[in-house]
């Protein structure tokens, strides 16, 4: 290549990145005003945590049918709230679907019978409420889509391919955004996976239980890659590739189950990325568009 014609190449890029950024987030900042009506801390459960919020695009009292994207923060289960959420619903609800983002019980040092299993539950009685409130307003909800990010990710996938059958709506597909997918030692070493599962499951992980293969029981269940089969969900993945919180195994192990069980999915891999997602900003945008692809496409 031409070294002036590189440089020039550079410059153009240069400018022509931050125009681009500025425009995209224009248009993301102005969905938010027009179309949509939102709704602040439903309750769907008798726990303080159990909270959502709801936007409902005006668009739906005019539909037949619509679909719900339930988005849940991540915060390592222990953290968070589902202000956090707040754009990507408005986005969406923007587009003409329903949005939620939810609260849920948090693990703590106080946390008495805490497990992952009880936050599970907690999902199913939020979209069972957020169809009940919609029905209230005569919107018909049939599908729902859940989206998740970091261990809100974990949530997400976990609900969507080990409730699927019993949720309360069919579940369409899940996007998983930085999730921690698989949790097996050979990926998050002995300590770190003895404590995730400690946190989620309330159980100890000894040497020992490995020998009679308990341990191996107690990881898939709360390991989304272990529930994969045919019948699995159609997936979205975004990873970044410099993430030293939940490293890019998860997401590739993932792929590899979902590929082996012939499930539909996409894998946008964010080379730059870390944990934040954001050294990647087009191709972050752009995985909103895929998602909003798969909307169109699986909420019909």
């Amino acid at each position: 290549m031409n070294k002036s014609f590189y440089f020039s190449y550079k410059k153009i890029l240069f400018i022509l990145l931050p125009a681009v950024l500025v425009t995209a987030i224009l248009l993301f900042a102005l969905s938010f005003f027009v179309g949509y009506e939102s709704y602040e801390n439903v309750r769907y459960g008798d726990s303080d945590s159990n909270v959502m919020d709801i936007y409902i695009p005006k668009k739906a009292y005019k539909c037949e049918n619509n679909g719900c994207v339930m988005f849940i923060h991540g915060g390592s289960w222990s953290g968070g709230d589902k202000a956090e959420e707040e754009l990507r619903c408005r986005l969406f609800a923007s587009r003409g679907y329903v949005a939620v983002t939810v609260n849920y019980t948090l693990w703590s040092e106080e946390s008495e019978h805490y497990t992952v299993f009880k936050v599970l539950d907690e999902l199913d009685a939020a979209l069972a409420k957020t169809r009940e409130f919609a029905a209230d307003r005569g919107i018909k909800l049939n599908t729902a889509a859940l989206c998740g990010y970091s261990a809100g990710a974990h949530l997400a996938t976990l609900y969507s391919y080990s409730k699927a059958e019993s949720a309360p709506m069919e579940i369409a597909f899940v996007s998983t955004m930085a999730g921690p997918l698989d949790i097996r030692s050979e990926i998050w070493g002995d300590d770190m996976t003895a404590r995730i599962a400690k946190l989620l499951t309330g159980r100890e992980i000894t040497e020992e239980m490995y020998s009679t293969a308990e341990a191996y029981a107690i990881l898939d269940s709360i390991s989304p890659v272990a529930y994969v089969n045919e019948s699995t969900v159609p997936t979205l993945i975004i990873q970044g590739g410099n993430d030293y919180v939940v490293l890019k195994e998860n997401a590739d192990s993932l792929a590899k189950k979902l590929s082996e069980n012939s499930v539909p999915y996409e894998y946008v891999y964010l080379e730059n990325s870390d944990h934040s997602l954001l050294q990647n900003p087009i191709k972050h945008l752009g995985y909103y568009k895929i998602m909003l692809g798969y909307c169109e496409k699986y909420f019909q």
